[in-house]
């Protein structure tokens, strides 16, 4: 007999490309699980199944920096774990009134906020929670 509480599972995907590809690459019913997939494909998006928003950008290893608009804002940190994430996060945070972002050093692309990394890159996704300034 089927287990009952299947339909009320929540259930994230890890979709490449972000969020662009027609199937995902992973499914769990783990958030965090989830994200972990998620940061060994860079550009890769974690997304909500059952209403399709955007829950997570993956932040796969290397150099961030955070920026408003040309102006760095914080030096290049390597980003090897969650924790490393922390001080990136909060000085874009404390900067999201002046549109503050994190972004890679190699390649440009905006991962942190969720609602900025979707836009950059083009994703048609939209986000699970906006970013409000504090």
């Amino acid at each position: 007999m089927a287990c009952a509480c299947k339909n009320k599972r929540q259930t994230y995907e890890v979709v490449p490309n972000a969020g662009r590809a027609n199937r995902p690459a992973f499914t769990s019913s783990s958030r965090g699980t989830a994200e972990a997939v998620a940061d060994r494909y860079p550009t890769s998006i974690v997304r909500d199944k059952k209403t399709g928003d955007a829950v997570y950008h993956a932040w796969p290893k290397g150099a961030y920096e955070v920026v408003v608009g040309d102006r760095v804002v914080l030096p290049a940190h390597k980003v090897r774990n969650d924790a490393d994430k922390g001080p990136l996060r909060a000085a874009a945070d404390e900067r999201a009134a002046d549109g503050a972002v994190v972004r890679a050093v190699s390649s440009g692309a905006v991962v942190y906020p969720l609602m900025a990394a979707l836009t950059a890159s083009g994703a048609t996704l939209t986000a699970e929670q906006a970013p409000t300034p504090a």
